[in-house]
């Protein structure tokens, strides 16, 4: 491998940036839907998400809340409104009571004070820190189940008093991208009057600066283990999806990919059987409902994976460890799963066709890479299933979509060409716009107020450099420190 120079081209384009010292969090981004029930047949006049909008917007908030017991309760942070699975909104700031006593967690809303046990949340670990359950009917959670020191606290009455409140006359569809948490009202957004070309100028240096450090956590990696190695962890766990990238990213390396080629000796189905059979995840028996050519695709992986399991079941990873519950078949391990073996049980090196690409041409390098994503013959079976023994698809679905291509792309394929000291800013230009839309409209809100122009950050660098500000300013609440990074950009 050839020495890499620890400045990589991301690196030198943004050696100037005064911010980069600010750039530090390095947390993942959430990319993921608001956690709500599947709406009834017949819906009521007003939802969960309609009570979501009033506890995140103080213009609909009451002002006088009581909780259960007869305190009054004061918002001094609603919460970030949670875009995960888990309670509703995150790192919540009450004051509860005439001693003033402040609380710090989670807030979760419910429309009945029963749905905290029927949604099954009393067990989930995910819960352990909510500090208030905010129901429109009054009551309490069955069996005292809520977390210690957890309020109550019940919306009706108190909207019930206001004659100018109703249900239909909130925009659910608006939130919660155009209302910031408005814990301070007479705080301007603190970017709202940069032109917009500086405000492209100040993304863009952001968005350098989230692949500078990305390039360097690869770089770290391949002084570890080697380059394909680095980049077979880093891609299994990107196609984990949000919760589980860690359990892809630990058989990733349970699974190095030099014994995934060797066991499989050159046979992608069969690297296939032994992901999926360390994974926990291969189907133990036949359901009654899978088709012929489901059952004929099971029994192809079994045959494979029995002559490997007795020297692979000491590292089978139990099948708990996977959150599949609330997951789109499309993203369901199975299928991610069959994308990493595609990718990598191939006879050549994935490092060595991605830096045969010509990174000097854009459009041939992203070609380039989308055809090496491209589903294979031996696994025709998931461009027409969406899941083992689902309805068979009268159209090819794509074994890695174009979401996951891009988001592959901005976080692993770029950044480990700079890693290994390929020049890539002729790539930057050409981005794709990746799947954390969710992040980037909060940020751009927050960062620039609701009337701003959307063309400020339709390049996916620009998109990436408001995933970076949304970590290093939004969520720790230093908007404040803003304006004086951009006016030093």
């Amino acid at each position: 491998m050839p020495t890499v120079k620890r400045r990589t081209p991301i690196a030198r384009a943004v050696r100037n940036f005064p911010a980069a010292a600010c750039y530090t969090s390095g947390h993942p981004p959430h990319h993921a839907t608001v956690h709500e029930p599947a709406p009834a047949a017949k819906p009521p006049a007003f939802t969960e998400r309609h009570l979501q909008s009033i506890w995140f917007d103080s213009q609909l908030r009451p002002a006088a809340l009581v909780t259960l017991e007869g305190e009054q309760l004061t918002v001094q942070e609603p919460g970030r409104w949670n875009l995960e699975a888990g309670p509703d909104f995150l790192d919540a700031v009450l004051v509860v009571g005439p001693d003033r006593r402040t609380l710090r967690g989670d807030v979760e809303v419910h429309i009945h004070p029963s749905d905290w046990t029927h949604h099954g949340h009393r067990d989930d670990p995910l819960y352990r820190n909510v500090i208030a359950h905010i129901c429109y009917w009054p009551g309490r959670a069955m069996d005292d189940s809520l977390p210690h020191a957890a309020v109550q606290v019940a919306l009706k009455t108190a909207l019930d008093a206001d004659p100018a409140f109703f249900f239909e006359s909130i925009d659910i569809t608006a939130y919660p991208y155009t209302v910031p948490p408005p814990s301070h009202p007479d705080q301007r957004p603190p970017l709202a009057a940069l032109p917009a070309a500086d405000a492209t100028r100040f993304l863009t240096a952001a968005g350098q600066e989230r692949l500078r450090q990305k390039s360097e956590v690869l770089r770290a990696s391949i002084d570890r283990v080697g380059e394909e190695q680095a980049l077979f962890e880093f891609c299994v766990a990107a196609l984990g999806y949000q919760h589980n990238r860690g359990v892809c990213r630990r058989l990733a390396r349970c699974i190095t990919v030099e014994r995934l080629r060797r066991d499989a000796a050159g046979d992608p189905l069969a690297a296939y059987a032994l992901l999926l059979g360390v994974s926990g995840l291969m189907p133990q028996t036949a359901a009654p409902t899978w088709d012929a050519e489901t059952r004929r695709y099971v029994r192809k992986l079994w045959d494979t994976w029995w002559k490997m399991q007795s020297r692979w079941d000491v590292h089978r990873v139990a099948r708990r460890a996977w959150r599949l519950t609330g997951i789109r078949p499309q993203n369901h391990p199975v299928r991610r799963l069959a994308a990493a073996a595609m990718l990598f049980a191939r006879p050549a090196s994935l490092a060595t066709a991605i830096r045969k690409l010509p990174a000097h041409s854009p459009q041939r390098w992203f070609d380039g890479v989308r055809a090496l994503m491209a589903a294979q013959p031996a696994f025709a079976y998931w461009q027409s299933h969406l899941s083992f023994g689902g309805r068979k698809s009268a159209t090819p679905v794509a074994l890695i979509g174009e979401p996951r291509q891009a988001s592959i792309i901005l976080n692993v394929l770029i950044p480990y060409l700079a890693a290994v000291n390929t020049d890539v800013n002729p790539l930057l230009d050409a981005m794709p716009t990746g799947d954390s839309n969710q992040i980037v409209r909060q940020c751009a809100h927050l960062v620039f107020g609701p009337d701003h122009n959307p063309a400020i950050y339709a390049g996916g660098l620009q998109q990436q450099g408001l995933i970076q500000i949304f970590h290093d300013f939004c969520l720790p609440n230093r908007l404040a420190d803003l304006a004086s990074v951009a006016q030093t950009t």
